[in-house]
């Protein structure tokens, strides 16, 4: 699989000094056909994502009456931009992909090719598939194809959605399966400040992460050391 993740301009630091990401690096006009239009083309694909997710962020809230839900996504200076190809992989190439107390296996229960393992993702995720399929969602402990559909974002809620909102927000979880072709997706990722408190569900009672962290930064670099090592500093957790 091949990444291309990028940020908002936003740098930031727990204790101002300790960088938590690189900048984004852009390609050189002339690096290749069309480079000169590829930061302006991403930059308007992120910008647009992060007006659509506030604008659902905003509906959340109003439907269950949560006005600090929006709060918490004032920031949002952790949300990310994916462009991903996937590549052909047989099983064997799997196996060292994730650590063992990661909690992710490439070894599906019905002994399909994975490229992406079943997980469920955090917060908001807005998914373009373009016309790729591969895309699976877990309804009634049975996989189902979810249609791709060209110039169409799928909109998933994660775990810490479900728990900030008293389980009102279920979230998906999701696989892709190796469909044994280049497959691309531009999967962006919404998530809370990094001051956001995340401690305590609408109705006032402890989330399950609230019981380590209080709020969503230091939490999501402990993630985002699982399940993508290679974004962050390697000082980041000190």
């Amino acid at each position: 699989m091949e990444n291309i993740y990028f940020t908002s301009t936003t740098t930031f630091s727990i204790h101002k000094v300790i960088p938590l990401r690189e900048p984004n690096v852009w390609p050189a006009e002339n690096d290749f056909p069309g480079s000169r239009n590829f930061k302006p083309l991403l930059s308007n694909g992120f910008q647009l994502r992060l007006k659509l997710a506030r604008k659902l962020v905003e509906e959340i809230a109003g439907a269950l009456e949560y006005s600090e839900f929006v709060e918490k996504f004032k920031e949002a200076e952790f949300s990310s931009f994916y462009l991903k190809k996937y590549t052909e992989r047989k099983a064997k190439d799997n196996i060292s992909i994730y650590k063992t107390d990661s909690g992710y296996s490439m070894v599906s229960e019905d002994g399909q090719d994975l490229s992406i393992p079943s997980h469920i993702d955090t917060t908001i995720t807005l998914l373009a598939t373009y016309s790729n399929g591969g895309l699976q969602a877990l309804y009634k402990d049975s996989w189902y194809e979810v249609p791709s559909v060209m110039g169409s974002l799928l909109m998933m809620s994660g775990s810490l959605i479900e728990e900030l909102c008293d389980k009102k927000m279920p979230p998906l979880r999701h696989r892709v399966v190796d469909i044994k072709a280049d497959r691309y997706s531009t999967p962006f990722f919404f998530n809370p400040s990094f001051h956001a408190n995340i401690s305590k569900s609408l109705s006032g009672l402890e989330t399950d992460i609230g019981k380590k962290y209080e709020t969503f930064g230091p939490w999501q670099v402990t993630q985002l050391h699982r399940d993508e090592p290679l974004l962050l500093h390697h000082q980041s957790l000190i």
